[in-house]
């Protein structure tokens, strides 16, 4: 499958490193596309602009033989100054989204072993905890890392970092999702 960002990942050596690894496949960024329903319109619409995150692409980690469970995924990721928060420097609340929506992928990428509906379609994040290691620069492509450390029922922990091209790790977070039992789309009341 080749998707509309790939071109321009191969041509950067460390990206390319990373698509053609034998242990990841290659899936679409589901957040980048846009949908009916206005969800992930930050990501699929604001925040895909030459100023914002100009492309990105998606792999996850080939599940072990016998699993079905995809326990990592990475996005690669070129970011503009149109999110900056300091002079060339990535604002705190994007980098949070980064990684957030990373883990959303990596919930996107499994499905509920009865419906076979991604988890994140029933699933939110009940919080985040981030640590801001050093400053992401713009512009420049990132490695944003999504894993799986531990599922408890309805709980998903989830970890989560962000690195530049030589692998230091700029940012990190833990969170939790959480499945819920109703989840649909949910149009604005009307003003009476």
């Amino acid at each position: 499958m080749t998707e509309p960002d790939q071109a321009h990942f191969q041509s950067m050596p460390w990206c390319l490193e990373i698509i053609k690894h034998p242990d990841y496949i290659t899936t679409p960024t589901f957040s980048r596309q846009p949908k009916e329903a206005t969800e992930d319109s930050l990501t699929s619409t604001t925040l895909k602009t030459n100023e914002t995150i100009q492309a990105c692409l998606t792999v996850y980690k080939r599940p072990p033989q016998g699993e079905a469970w995809i326990d990592e995924v990475r996005s690669l990721m070129t970011l503009g100054t149109g999110m900056n928060g300091a002079p060339y420097m990535l604002h705190g609340g994007i980098v949070a989204t980064l990684m957030d929506d990373c883990v959303g992928t990596l919930m996107t990428v499994n499905e509920d072993h009865e419906s076979g509906a991604p988890l994140s379609s029933a699933a939110v994040t009940a919080y985040m905890n981030i640590q801001y290691r050093s400053p992401i620069t713009t512009p420049q492509t990132v490695l944003v890392i999504a894993k799986s450390r531990e599922l408890k029922g309805r709980k998903f922990y989830l970890d989560s970092e962000i690195r530049d091209e030589y692998g230091h790790v700029l940012a990190t977070a833990e969170s939790l999702w959480i499945a819920i039992t109703s989840f649909g789309p949910k149009r604005p009341k009307e003003r009476l």
